[in-house]
């Protein structure tokens, strides 16, 4: 196929511009004609005649509603690529903006979601644009059948985000920990991400005040993830909000269960509860629950993490994700 994948800056190195630029060159490696086009060259590239444009967010989309693109005879056909969930787009401060992108995910021929959970909730936005659900891969490599020596004596609960925010949750890990660490002497928290936020500044004098703070690292970033993975236990997930919860195809790589909350859009989509991880209802109290009983048990963590990783890997593998996108693509030929 000829496609090209319109992204309106690839400059500033974020999540998504990598995962772009990944996508483009995972397609070109399977033998497809694949234009990447920043704004720049938004115009030219619209003269030329594609199998199928993928809009990769709310900005190209929009670009291409303002140059007429949907009302062209003969025009490509466009299909959305979203990154966050639907909500994300939105903005309460910006209507006149909020506006524009309901109106050119309405005139969308198709739309990618991440997460099953996606799907009702795009379709409020617009009813008319089918829909498809095609999650992420992760090439990271894990080792391990699941078996782990504790380092030190001591064992890690991993939490490995981008930032200490609201939006992750991290209240909820400490203050459930908290309820059970007299119970588990041996186990600590590890976070990962930015903490120089004032979210990250209540989450250090909460983990005081609950008197667990010598036992939370505020670990930062890190350039060995692998390693982290490699000394954890198993990971905390009780992020409230994701485009998608790649961390936990990550750590099943390494034979990591999770413990995600049911509030988190793609929770279920990836975390089997009682078969590859737990998934616990919403509430300090769930949250400690699912915790203790994954600490408990070292076999039960063992065989969580190693049906994760076989679960993941067939679900999600590079392999299937891109024939998922390319019969999506291709079934755009022939509507």
């Amino acid at each position: 196929m000829r496609l090209c994948v319109y992204k309106d800056s690839l400059s500033v190195g974020r999540g998504a511009d990598k995962a772009v630029k990944a996508f483009a060159a995972a397609l070109e490696e399977r033998g497809h004609d694949v234009a990447l086009v920043e704004r720049g060259a938004f115009a030219a590239a619209l003269e030329e005649r594609w199998d199928a444009i993928v809009a990769t967010g709310s900005n190209e989309a929009v670009d291409l509603d303002e140059a007429g693109y949907f009302e062209r005879a003969g025009r490509s056909p466009v299909v959305l690529q979203l990154h966050l969930a639907p909500r994300g787009f939105f903005k309460w401060k910006h209507p006149l903006r909020n506006r524009a992108i309901r109106r050119a995910f309405r005139k969308a021929d198709a739309v990618q979601l991440l997460c099953s959970e996606y799907v009702e909730e795009f379709g409020r936005i617009a009813p008319k644009v089918p829909a498809k659900v095609i999650g992420n891969y992760t090439e990271m490599q894990g080792t391990g059948n699941g078996e782990r020596e504790a380092a030190g004596g001591e064992r890690v609960i991993l939490y490995p985000a981008a930032a200490v925010n609201k939006v992750k949750n991290q209240k909820l890990l400490i203050e459930a920990f908290a309820k059970i660490a007299v119970e588990f002497p041996g186990w600590r928290v590890r976070l990962l991400g930015k903490a120089d936020s004032c979210y990250a500044s209540s989450c250090r004098a909460l983990a005081r005040r609950l008197g667990v703070a010598e036992r939370v690292d505020f670990a930062g970033f890190t350039d060995d993830l692998a390693g982290e993975y490699s000394r954890a236990e198993f990971i905390a997930f009780p992020s409230v909000l994701e485009g998608f919860p790649l961390a936990i195809l990550e750590a099943a790589a390494f034979a990591l269960p999770a413990v995600a909350q049911s509030s988190l859009p793609g929770a279920h989509d990836i975390v089997k509860d009682g078969e590859t991880g737990f998934v616990a209802d919403e509430g300090v109290s769930a949250y400690a629950d699912a915790l203790s009983r994954m600490m408990l048990d070292g076999e039960l963590r063992r065989r969580l993490g190693v049906n994760a990783r076989e679960r993941c890997a067939a679900e999600y593998s590079k392999e299937r994700i891109l024939r998922e996108w390319e019969e999506f693509l291709q079934s755009l030929q022939n509507p």
